[in-house]
């Protein structure tokens, strides 16, 4: 009679196996806003191998992202390469010399597309990239900028617009990612996919406050283990920072006398995660010249709101045995000190990793219980 040891080794001769785990999270895509990379959850960023879908209105930032995850990528791991084949043929707009040097991109590991026909992306991700990566190449981010404008493969071959394809192009994307997926896991290669919005039908989904939802497919979703959604923070905080000095060029003027508009605040929520937390919400500065700025403004918010920076009192803030009297104080603080900033961050991606976030439910529970034992 074979033992379980006996079966196990002919179980794990079958392809396919896996042999040992390891953490995904090892290694992750981050971006330079803080917030942004906390809306993953764990170590802070996309893992090598897995996918995220970024929704979100027409120049909400969506390609804004995209670069600045691949700029951060080549801060972070000087081997690493980036592709991107960018549907909508606007490379040239979005991303020029000045700012692929804003966002530190290194033109001598990135390449970009401008295609939108599917063989063209998954066919060269399956076969010319897999080939590239085994010759030396560390491959460690695509973008699909965006998914939804890829060709049906029906729609491609037909011969007038006026020919319907019901589901054509939802069945070319599916097909396409369920064939470049094994060589993501494989290569280990982080894949992006932007996405257009539809308004959202579903009634109880509007009360709730989601007004629209991912142009894509159930099968794209399936495939992403992470789905964010961005947009300009249009109110009147998403114009001035904390202190409430606003993003504006007062030196010059348009004609109707006000002052150049200088940035704003982009608002993020992870609403959706199959490895991470959900529902978590994030917001950097965009600054149109200098990329994103203000990212002690964040560390404040991230530090305060997981009592990493304690507040003892109304007035007094308090990190690593020190004490700062006033928001201005602290931020002023961390503005001038990155370990600082760090520091913060350091400890917030330890509790995240161990999962220290307090009791699980509070609620009338505990308010009971409570009650009862003072009774």
């Amino acid at each position: 009679m074979a033992t379980n040891k006996k079966i196990m080794e002919k179980l794990m001769g079958l392809s396919g196996a896996v042999i040992g785990y390891k953490n995904i999270h090892d290694y992750v895509i981050r971006t330079p806003s803080p917030s942004l990379n906390f809306t993953f959850g764990n170590a802070h960023g996309l893992p090598a191998g897995h996918s995220i879908t970024i929704f979100g209105p027409p120049k909400g930032g969506k390609s804004l992202i995209a670069n600045m995850m691949v700029g951060q990528l080549h801060k972070d791991d000087p081997d690493a390469w980036a592709i991107k084949f960018n549907t909508e043929f606007r490379e040239g707009g979005q991303l020029t010399e000045e700012q692929a040097k804003l966002w530190g991109i290194d033109r001598e590991r990135y390449i970009a597309y401008e295609t939108n026909r599917p063989d063209e992306i998954f066919d060269r991700i399956e076969k010319d990239f897999a080939a590239l990566a085994d010759a030396g190449m560390k491959l460690k981010l695509v973008i699909i900028d965006s998914v939804t404008q890829i060709q049906g493969r029906r729609g491609m071959n037909a011969d007038t617009i006026m020919t319907q394809q019901i589901g054509d192009n939802a069945l070319t994307i599916q097909e396409g990612l369920k064939r470049i997926l094994p060589v993501q896991r494989k290569l280990g290669f982080a894949l992006v996919l932007t996405a257009h919005v539809r308004a959202q039908m579903d009634i109880a989904e509007q009360m709730r406050g989601n007004k629209v939802r991912a142009a894509i497919s159930f099968g794209t979703q399936h495939h992403c283990e992470y789905s964010l959604f961005v947009e300009p923070n249009r109110s009147k905080e998403g114009r001035e920072d904390l202190l409430g000095h606003k993003f504006v060029n007062e030196s010059v003027e348009d004609l109707s006398g006000k002052g150049e508009k200088q940035g704003h605040k982009i608002r993020v929520k992870m609403v959706d995660s199959s490895i991470g937390p959900k529902e978590r919400t994030g917001e950097f500065t965009l600054d149109y010249y200098k990329g994103v700025v203000s990212t002690h403004e964040e560390v404040f918010r991230l530090g305060v709101g997981w009592n990493i920076i304690e507040k003892p009192n109304n007035l007094t803030y308090r990190f690593d045995g020190k004490d700062w009297r006033g928001k201005p104080a602290m931020l002023e603080a961390l503005k001038n000190d990155p370990a600082m900033c760090e520091k913060v961050l350091t400890e917030l991606r330890r509790r995240d990793i161990a999962h220290e976030i307090g009791d699980a439910f509070t609620g009338a529970t505990d308010k009971e219980e409570s009650s009862e034992e003072s009774e």
